[in-house]
């Protein structure tokens, strides 16, 4: 048999190359005709960059890190860089254009960062970008059980928690992500609370005034807050007042957004944050700066027997009586009941909440009419079935811990 001509070997080499699988599964760019191929980067014209195994578990899922990347100053965090002695002058440039444009969005979003923050702030913080979440961190340290988990791993578990929280809310409501709005909440979460006044001043379009803790809602969705070691001395009290504050985020973002709930109907607004709480925690320990006054129980911290036991002495909050508030006219009597409200219909149906809370937020119906086309149910019919519902399914002596009631019907 003959051997194939030169150029046949030529069109056989260059077939082989366009067709084979690249490094890191990406496509390899056409080469010049002529041109040599490259046996270090199997004319890609990009070769491994390597990153300890445990990192690359640590950000996967993640958007951008700025511990990793301000780690990596060559390429970012990128999995990849332009191979140095590529034989292929074309593929090489190719490749170098496309890194020069990742390595350009990488930098540019890292740079924004430190100017809208860390320049505030007058030190150097985190960040860390996932899908729903854009949080800024600076917590030296924090205790979770046993271990000790610095800013960089502390960041990310802050950010996985805010994710399952998001993944939680959804679920439980039965919806997807064509139910909200699709935005990313910026979380700031920062040691002192100079450094919350300084940064939540300049990122905050009201500004953050004396607190420690504030959020904004809006096409914009923010919370800033403080790890003020005096209200919260362990990290799972944090991470409890955080729950409630996301919550409303996240609640704020599912359906129509032309007017927030907590203006005009607080009871919701601050039951279904007290409702999360309540079943990942236990008893509530947060009120929200537009909620009234320093946390407060009322009767003390077991909401179930309080309720009840108010309920049995003909003492309770009239559902009349709270609805069409805002929420910082709400003091720690009504928060409980407002709470037992949305404990009531989300035992009903927690799927029909979403159409609930769109109704109050874009045609900003009445209460009422509401819950009927939501529900199905009068005010009274409400109140009758609340009533029962409590009377039925509280005690006066509930377990501590989280509190998880199955929906009606769920066998």
């Amino acid at each position: 048999m003959s051997r194939p001509s030169t150029l046949l070997r030529s069109s056989i080499l260059l077939l082989l190359a366009a067709v084979a699988l690249p490094l890191l599964g990406r496509a390899a760019p056409a080469q010049d005709v002529g041109e040599p191929l490259c046996g270090d980067c199997e004319t890609t014209g990009k070769v491994e960059h390597a990153h300890s195994s445990s990192a690359l578990e640590q950000e996967e899922g993640v958007i951008f890190c700025s511990a990793f990347m301000r780690s990596d100053p060559e390429a970012l965090g990128m999995d990849w860089i332009v191979c140095p002695k590529c034989r292929t002058p074309s593929v090489q440039e190719s490749a170098r254009a496309e890194f020069d444009r990742e390595f350009g969005r990488r930098k540019k979003w890292l740079e924004d960062r430190e100017a809208n923050v860390d320049a505030h702030a007058g030190h150097e913080v985190e960040h860390i970008r996932t899908k729903h979440f854009l949080i800024a961190f600076d917590l030296p340290k924090i205790k979770v059980g046993r271990r000790v988990l610095r800013t960089h791993d502390a960041m990310h578990l802050y950010a996985e928690r805010l994710e399952e929280l998001h993944a939680q809310m959804l679920m439980i409501h039965g919806i997807t992500e064509r139910n909200t709005a699709g935005l990313v909440h910026e979380i700031y979460i920062f040691e002192k609370d100079l450094t919350t006044r300084r940064v939540g001043n300049h990122v905050l379009s009201a500004g953050m005034g004396s607190g420690f803790r504030k959020s904004q809602y809006g096409r914009t969705s923010q919370h800033i807050t403080s790890r003020n070691k005096k209200d919260f001395r362990k990290d799972e009290d944090f991470h409890q007042a955080l729950v409630h504050s996301v919550s409303h985020l996240i609640t704020n973002e599912i359906g129509i957004q032309k007017t927030w709930l907590l203006k005009r109907y607080g009871w919701v607004h601050v039951g279904m944050a007290h409702w999360f709480e309540i079943r990942n925690f236990g008893p509530p320990n947060t009120w929200c700066h537009q909620e009234q006054g320093n946390f407060v129980h009322w009767k003390g911290d077991s909401w179930e027997a309080n309720v009840k036991k108010a309920l049995a002495a003909g003492d309770e909050v009239k559902f009349q009586a709270i609805v069409g508030r805002a929420s910082e006219t709400l003091d720690s009597k009504d928060h409980q009941f407002a709470w037992s409200f949305v404990d009531y219909l989300m035992w009903l149906d927690p799927h029909k909440m979403v159409k609930f809370l769109t109704l109050l937020k874009g045609p900003q119906l009445e209460d009422r009419d509401a819950l009927k086309e939501a529900y199905g149910i009068t005010v009274g019919q409400f109140v009758d079935g609340w009533t029962d519902f409590v009377k039925t399914h509280y005690s006066a002596r509930p377990g501590k811990g989280p509190r998880v009631l199955p929906p009606k019907g769920s066998g």
